[in-house]
């Protein structure tokens, strides 16, 4: 009897049970990635201004106070905004507004004192917002041109965090109520120009952005400001957090955290207004960058600037933004705007591997700026990668990744992983094959800076007349090679010349073996290949002047 109950009800309906709670969570997950999908697509999250400041520890702007910027006035002379108390090093500022706390006073902060507004339903016309105290040490007053808080022991005088001007508090009557946003008032996304959604999920609203309405002002280029604050010895999270405080904190995103679709979401929603984009972070993540430019078909196409943050930089180098990143947004943002728009040739990299199908859907498509190369610099890039990726790797800075640089260089003038490479290899110019000595490595060149800043193709223009000069946007391509890890040494202090090739509009290497390569300082083990190097179209920089 039991036995027939067990088979005929139990079980059944233990099944109809689990099908049911399958089926339940099944369309759950179809309905979030749909609903995560659509956010991602359509519209630009950005931080609820209603719920609370975007604070920050104090101790996290000691590297920008070293560096000769600092966004406060002392690091260790900050007074809370509520009660006034000395917070030493201790305490907490919002990034966006400049208001600081202790601890005890963060939640009454947050009702007390508004935060910068992102987006405002008013019509009307801006007024300041004014922050009480902590002014920069060297505040000048609007009003009367004296120095600001010389002597006062605690909150004293007044500053706008939009247009960032100081005056006394008696001056304070004397200046307009109405806020002209200051000297980057054309960089500036100004609150009336959001249109915003609110969007609930099962946690917490949302806001969107749903349409930018452009404001009345003649020659507007606003600037999208991203990041990776992965990239380098992670100092990208400090440099997001300058700039909030001189734009609208909506134009800030990080790529750590926004796949670069979502950044440039900004670009579709400007419509035909130019923007800039200022990315901090190395060439892969530039290149990212540039890909997804390229891929969304951006029109018009926007400008690109850049803040250095990886450990090469090398095109950073050659557009005049430096090998090093500066920790002041203001000199930053001037630089931007002096920066003239010179164009960059895209690179089109088709890898198609041999013993493969041959199949199209077995080809791999890649984009190059800076240089592709097989061989021996491109095993120490990845052998460097190799360990920062490890879990065991502590300790990011641009000193030390130099020297494990010098080590894995090091290491391969003893093993010689690439030795004999011209006997595995087969490079045509120009649907032309060309003849090689002994060499290690390959090295294809669309900038004059490789490895950090070195010019291959200049160190050997001395004993080849016949080539002509490089550019970044001539539709050419200089291809070198190196005679081993210890002649890539040689090459960085200016001690020997690279082994010219030639130059050509398009390049086809066979790879017989497997071998280390890498795209813009990306690399990867790649098995034995034929990959072709064509033009694609040239992407939009801004290259800074007089540098």
């Amino acid at each position: 009897m039991w036995d027939e109950d067990l088979n005929v009800v139990v079980l059944p309906t233990l099944s109809i049970l689990i099908f049911f709670v399958l089926t339940m969570y099944f369309f759950r997950y179809l309905i979030n990635s749909y609903i995560q999908l659509d956010l991602i697509s359509s519209h630009i999250q950005i931080r609820d201004i209603t719920k609370e400041h975007n604070w920050k520890p104090m101790s996290e702007i000691t590297k920008a106070v070293k560096s000769g910027y600092v966004i406060l006035p002392d690091i260790e002379a900050n007074y809370c905004s509520i009660c006034e108390a000395l917070l030493w090093n201790l305490g907490f500022f919002c990034d966006s507004c400049g208001v600081c706390a202790d601890r005890g006073c963060l939640k009454l902060a947050n009702k007390q004192l508004k935060c910068k507004a992102i987006t405002s339903n008013n019509d009307q016309p801006m007024k300041h917002h004014w922050v009480k105290g902590n002014l920069p040490t060297d505040a000048m007053c609007y009003i009367c041109k004296e120095e600001c808080e010389e002597s006062e022991p605690d909150l004293w005088d007044w500053w706008c965090c939009w247009c960032q001007r100081c005056v006394h508090e008696d001056c304070k009557p004397a200046l307009s109520e109405i806020c002209d946003f200051g000297k980057f008032k054309l960089m500036i996304i100004p609150p009336g120009s959001l249109e915003v959604i609110n969007r609930r999920s099962t946690m917490k609203r949302r806001l969107h952005i749903r349409s930018i309405i452009p404001p009345n002002w003649l020659d507007w280029n606003p600037i999208i400001v991203v990041g990776n604050t992965k990239s380098g010895n992670n100092d990208g999270s400090q440099i997001l957090s300058l700039f909030r405080r001189l734009l609208n904190p909506a134009q800030i995103m990080d790529l750590a955290e926004r796949d670069p679709v979502a950044a440039l979401e900004w670009c579709r929603l400007l419509g035909k207004t130019p923007a800039t984009i200022l990315v901090a972070g190395g060439d892969g993540t530039i290149a990212w960058l540039l890909n997804t430019i390229h891929k969304l078909e951006l029109k018009p196409v926007p400008s690109v600037a850049i803040i250095p943050l990886g450990t090469g930089n090398d095109l950073s180098r050659v557009l005049g933004w430096g090998e090093e990143h500066d920790w002041n947004p203001e000199r930053i943002l001037e630089k931007v705007q002096r920066a003239e728009k010179v164009m960059l040739d895209r690179w089109s990299v088709i890898i198609k591997p041999y013993g493969g199908l041959g199949l199209r859907g077995s080809y791999r498509t890649l984009f190059m700026y800076n240089y592709i190369s097989v061989g021996v610099d491109a095993q120490v890039t990845l052998n460097f990668h190799r360990t920062r990726e490890s879990r065991f790797y502590l300790f990011s800075h641009k000193i030390f990744n130099k020297l494990l640089y010098l080590c894995f260089g090091t290491q391969q003038v003893v093993e010689r992983e690439c030795k004999d490479l011209d006997k595995h290899l087969e490079v045509y110019l120009d649907d032309k094959r060309v003849k090689l000595p002994s060499i290690e490595s390959v090295v294809i060149l669309n900038i004059p800076s490789w490895a950090a800043g070195v010019d291959l193709w200049k160190m050997g223009a001395e004993d080849d007349e016949s080539s002509g000069i490089q550019s970044i946007n001539d539709g050419k391509l200089e291809v070198v090679a190196l005679y081993s890890s210890f002649h890539m040494a040689q090459l960085q202090v200016g001690l020997s010349k690279p082994y010219r090739i030639g130059q050509a509009s398009t390049v086809k290497i066979k790879l017989l073996r497997s071998c280390a390569m890498q795209v813009d300082g990306e690399p990867w083990y790649q098995h034995p290949c034929e990959f072709n190097i064509t033009y694609c179209n040239q992407a939009s920089m801004l290259m800074r002047d007089n540098f």
